[in-house]
């Protein structure tokens, strides 16, 4: 047994709506073909951003490397080409330059330590101290990065810079 008259209705509801929604697909279509500009200004100005962060990262990891080479013992203290090199090693793009220095400084007990910027030394045995004498190598990294896109108004080119300061191991 067929229900009729819950098929005539179902017929007369679907129609209704047919015709009432008929031009909803072209406005749909307008209205995103009027957004689309927007989105993709969108979409890209987070990848520029994305990018800025990763090689602000890649930049500060670089002098971390470099000056953790050189806080591995007194010798590699003094190495600071050996510092630049690893710091440049470390980063996966060119180009990037990074400056060493190797620097001296007096630690009374009071919890002082080697704090930016470290003033560079040839030699530790200048220096007076009636605490004990530490030893600071510090790495400053610079890096230039152009953007994806030039938007009117914003630099072409963007920098990131990166500094690290440690002790060195006894």
């Amino acid at each position: 047994m067929r229900n009729c008259k819950y098929e005539e209705f179902n017929k007369r509801s679907s129609a209704r709506l047919r015709w009432r929604f008929a031009g909803e697909g072209a406005q749909t279509m307008l209205e995103f073909a009027l957004m689309l500009p927007f989105l993709m200004l969108l979409g890209v100005g987070v990848v520029e951003v994305g990018r800025a962060i990763y090689y602000t990262i890649a930049v500060n990891n670089a002098a971390t490397a470099g000056v953790e080479y050189g806080a591995q013992s007194w010798i590699t203290a003094q190495d600071t080409s050996g510092m630049q090199s690893a710091a440049t090693l470390d980063a996966n793009f060119a180009p990037m330059t990074a400056t060493a220095t190797y620097g001296c400084s007096c630690d009374n007990g009071d919890g002082s330590s080697c704090t930016y910027p470290v003033a560079p030394v040839s030699s530790c045995s200048t220096i007076t101290c009636t605490g004990q004498i530490i030893a600071c190598d510090q790495v400053t990294t610079h890096a230039s990065f152009n953007a994806l896109f030039h938007y009117p108004g914003l630099p072409s080119t963007y920098q990131a810079n990166g500094r690290a300061v440690m002790r060195v191991r006894r």
